[in-house]
């Protein structure tokens, strides 16, 4: 049986690791001095892989003294760690899921609201976090679930003593509506559940325990956003429906206009001139320029370097601001012309506001703010080259690691590349419409970028994939586990809606299938009859060797040399690995000599750079096709 010394001992270490391992990663992003930065990186290596084994103890431990049938007293103890954790701000999905599934049974049968509210958050919460970004939509119906189990109980909000708790009933009545795909499905329940928010607020019971709740009214206010920025998909409305949610939606637009409705650049002039615009009271053009003048002219810059609530604030202002405009733009039927026109008004400040915000700001909050810019702006970004940039600077570099590891692939991809187009230039005919040796020879320049850009790309999708999974500070589970391996699918998906990516889907998609095809993921995808396979083997080659010489960034494994890495290719060859890159490789003494620098000493001077970059100290460079 759990013990409550037990339960103390595994949230004082759990969480202790959790806080060694951030302390470092703060370190990382403060130290200037190269060589002071490369001794604490190898350092927190060491540290990591110590914290990999504790909390592998700590949980086995943990639930080795558990009952087969958890007694109530030892459900308490759980639910104190679970939501001790959460409050606390350490989501590890694995934790809070494990233990809140395991209780869930025992406080069903108590039947308490409290207990019950609190447990529900918890885990459509996780859920959410876990399997919202890399569109799992079996995961993330779990999580509505859970939401929706824990609003049934407002019902009895006066049964609930703690105000946290109470405010977790608003929290999720907030999640549900933001994350009900604007209108596409359950459209009825969205209408519903605005409708009945409000009316649980105007509730006596709840303005007599709660009325003076900031932080309920907080989430309120992003109840009216989230509504309001289902109208993008107004179109798919019946007239009803439509009529109903205008209806509601005149509600929003007084509680804006008696606060700042009138004041331009405020977040109520953006409500008030939307709901206007939607109501036809207004004209588009109207409303854009009413909203661009914002933009350029009246909405403060944020002070990157001064990390409070005001400066964040201003960024979802001028995200929230770009994205009513690119809403209303898209609606209008324009020529290509008239949008470049509008695009260029506003574009150049918002981009200057929203792609330059520094990883160290809000670092957590910024993640899903950036990844929504990045799908509102893209399709109106005409270069190519821009698109790529785009990603790299919103999406990637909001992931340190796999960012870095994306750079050592890159370079690792390049020099064997150049290797390749050396002594077997053959092998590239085909690729990207070049149909003859001497077309390889004349494009050497062209396919060493199409390589380049290759590795920077390939793991796109893992800037998806979940916080607790990429840093790895403990055994993955099953769930974790399925789930970092979608990451291909999930990246070709990204590529498949964006042109600037398209042509790299297949890498995106096959950098994990062995060169036979026969294993390796994902299953569906033949990477046979790819025209690109080349590129895609070449890949799939840079990133086994970066993995497997990565004594850095990798809590699980130390890294092992160059040398004995080729061995490994070399009894691969065949079926894993390409055997033409394996001989080319093998048969090139300066090349090996390059590899072992690279994934040995040379990959220091590599993070480092690539760690400048993300801090916006120094300019990413991307190889023009």
């Amino acid at each position: 049986m759990i013990e409550r010394k037990l339960a103390e001992k595994f949230r004082k270490l759990y969480t202790e690791n959790s806080l060694k391992l951030k302390n470092y990663e703060d370190q990382l992003f403060t130290l200037q001095d190269p060589f002071d930065w490369i001794q604490l990186l190898s350092e927190r290596s060491y540290v990591m892989r110590e914290v990999y084994a504790e909390n592998e103890e700590l949980m086995a431990e943990l639930w080795e003294k558990c009952s087969e049938e958890i007694t109530p007293e030892e459900a308490e103890l759980l639910y104190d760690l679970a939501i001790g954790f959460f409050l606390d701000g350490h989501h590890d999905f694995v934790v809070l899921t494990e233990f809140c599934e395991r209780i869930l049974p025992v406080f069903i049968d108590m039947d308490e609201p409290e207990f019950l509210v609190a447990i529900y958050h918890v885990l459509g919460s996780e859920y959410a976090k876990f399997y919202r970004s890399v569109g799992d939509k079996t995961g993330m119906q779990t999580s509505l679930d859970y939401f929706r189990k824990s609003v049934a109980h407002a019902n009895r909000y006066s049964q609930i003593s703690s105000p946290e708790v109470r405010e977790f009933i608003f929290n999720d009545y907030m999640l549900l509506i933001t994350y009900l795909s604007g209108f596409h499905t359950e459209k009825s329940e969205s209408i519903r559940l605005y409708d009945e928010v409000w009316a649980l607020w105007n509730n006596e019971n709840v303005q007599s325990m709660d009325a003076d709740n900031e932080t309920i009214k907080s989430y309120l206010s992003i109840v009216d956003d989230a509504f309001m920025a289902k109208s993008k998909n107004i179109d798919i409305l019946s007239e009803e429906d439509r009529d109903r949610y205008l209806q509601l939606l005149f509600q929003t637009f007084k509680r804006a206009d008696e606060r700042n409705g009138s004041v331009e650049g405020s977040p109520d002039y953006r409500t008030c001139l939307t709901y206007k615009w939607l109501n036809g009271d207004i004209p588009s053009e109207e409303a854009l320029n009413g909203l661009i003048k914002s933009i350029n002219e009246l909405i403060d810059v944020p002070d990157f370097e001064k990390d409070d609530p005001i400066n964040f604030e201003l960024v979802l202002r001028h995200f929230k601001y770009a994205c009513t405009v690119i809403m209303i733009l898209e609606k209008m039927n324009l020529s290509g012309d008239e949008l470049e026109e509008w695009t260029d008004k506003f574009l150049p400040k918002s981009m200057s506001i929203l792609a330059n915000i520094p990883y160290r700001f809000f670092t957590g909050d910024m993640q899903p703010i950036c990844e929504q810019w990045y799908h509102a702006a893209e399709p109106i970004i005409s270069s190519e080259l821009n698109k790529v940039q785009f990603i790299m600077q919103m999406i990637v570099r909001r992931q340190p690691f796999t960012y870095i590891h994306s750079k050592m692939v890159a370079k690792i991809a390049t020099l064997i590349g150049q290797e390749m187009l050396e002594k077997i230039p053959e092998k590239f005919v085909g690729v990207r419409g070049i149909e003859t040796e001497q077309d390889v020879q004349k494009n050497k320049a062209y396919l060493l970028s199409f390589i380049t850009i290759s590795g920077l790309v390939h793991d796109i999708g893992k800037c998806y994939i979940p916080d607790t999974i990429n840093r790895q500070n403990r055994s993955l589970n099953t769930k974790e586990y399925a789930t970092i391996r979608k990451h291909s699918e999930v990246g070709y998906k990204e590529a498949q809606g964006n042109a600037a990516l398209r042509p790299y889907s297949d890498i995106i998609l096959g950098h994990h299938k062995h060169y036979d095809g026969l294993h390796g993921y994902p299953l569906g995808f033949d990477n046979t009859e790819s025209p690109i396979q080349i590129i895609i083997d070449i890949i799939s080659i840079a990133d086994s060797v970066e993995a497997g010489t990565d004594t850095l960034t990798r809590s699980y494994t130390q890294g092992k040399d160059f040398k004995r890495l080729l061995k490994e290719l070399q009894n691969e060859a065949g079926t894993r690995y390409n055997p033409d890159i394996v001989k080319v490789i093998e048969k090139a003494p300066a090349l090996i000599e390059e590899l072992e620098n690279v994934t040995g000493q040379g990959r220091y001077d590599i993070y480092y750079k690539a760690m400048q970059e993300i801090l916006g100290s120094a300019a990413e460079e991307i190889p023009v096709i």
